[in-house]
């Protein structure tokens, strides 16, 4: 029988750069994927590998800019807005202009689960195309196109790019990190033989060579110290609960969680840089090809290593 493989992409804007590269050598590894979950950047990414597209995705970072990312620049007027209620320092329309050109879901082979946060309810939702497509709810008279919306929620990053309504059913979606960075529990009830975790940050955030200059940056900082703890704290009780799984059944004992179902063991690989790479909204060349270089280096040290 054939493995079943599950991966697991987290968010980090421009340095989703990392996970291509990462994902360039376990595709000449002869990896697939049956079940994918992304947020931020990893919903992108991973929608992109649902329709067994890399080549295309791999395409698109080598050739991104940021015109085709963002609108708008951080200085004193993007603060002036802000006071006078804009929800945002930049846009995300080209962006979004990107999903509706590359997203088709009609094309998509896994089982894809895209990770959004509501700001109004602050409840976490893992959507998957069916949810809009096969079963949509009552009211959605677009049901790809909200789920092409969600795609454009999950990258939404608080105070970066603004909230993303999807009308009728749900206002004010934004980025899945700020809750479940890396999407574990998104699919570990699709019960994977082999889950791949691919993380955009190191285990420790990195000491900074100045202190954040401007509300943009302390801002970034800030989300990105919060999500690399959550991260690694979700990391940390998968790791536990694995080994001690593992240790159970080596000494002929079965775990079993609340609802009295046994645990599972799981194979994984945690791919994840060893120092931070360039900041989160740098889509400059030179910064995307370190990350690009930087995934698939590890990606082949991890895999070495087994």
């Amino acid at each position: 029988m054939a493995m079943k493989t599950a991966l697991v992409l987290s968010g980090g804007g421009a340095k989703g750069a990392f996970q291509v590269g990462a994902l360039r050598y376990l595709h000449e590894q002869g990896y697939t994927w049956d079940v994918i979950a992304g947020v931020s950047v990893g919903a992108l990414n991973g929608t992109m590998l649902a329709m067994d597209a890399f080549d295309e995705l791999e395409a698109l970072w080598r050739t991104v800019t940021p015109a085709q990312v963002l609108t708008g620049r951080m200085n004193i007027w993007a603060l002036v807005r802000m006071l006078f209620g804009a929800r945002s320092i930049y846009g995300n329309e080209p962006l979004w202009e990107m999903i509706i050109e590359k997203v088709r879901l009609e094309k998509i082979r896994a089982d894809l689960r895209i990770g959004v946060v509501s700001l109004r309810t602050g409840r976490y939702f893992a959507f998957r195309p069916d949810d809009f497509v096969n079963a949509p709810p009552p009211g959605f008279d677009d049901p790809e196109l909200a789920f092409k919306r969600a795609i454009l929620a999950s990258t939404a990053m608080p105070v970066i790019w603004p909230p993303v309504d999807i009308p009728p059913l749900y206002s004010a979606m934004v980025d899945g990190g700020v809750r479940n960075i890396s999407p574990l529990g998104d699919v570990l009830d699709a019960e994977p033989d082999e889950v791949v975790v691919i993380n955009c940050s190191p285990a420790e955030p990195g000491e900074l060579e100045t202190p954040p200059r401007n509300v943009l940056q302390i801002a970034l900082r800030s989300l990105e110290v919060a999500l690399d703890e959550i991260f690694h704290t979700d990391t940390r009780e998968f790791l536990r609960i694995n080994r001690n799984v593992r240790e159970a059944a080596e000494a002929g004992v079965t775990l079993h969680n609340e609802s009295g179902k046994p645990f599972k063991y799981y194979r994984h690989l945690i791919i994840q840089p060893d120092a931070p790479l360039d900041d989160t909204l740098d889509f400059s060349r030179p910064a995307i090809m370190r990350s690009l270089r930087a995934g698939y280096a590890k990606a082949k040290e991890v895999l070495g290593a087994r």
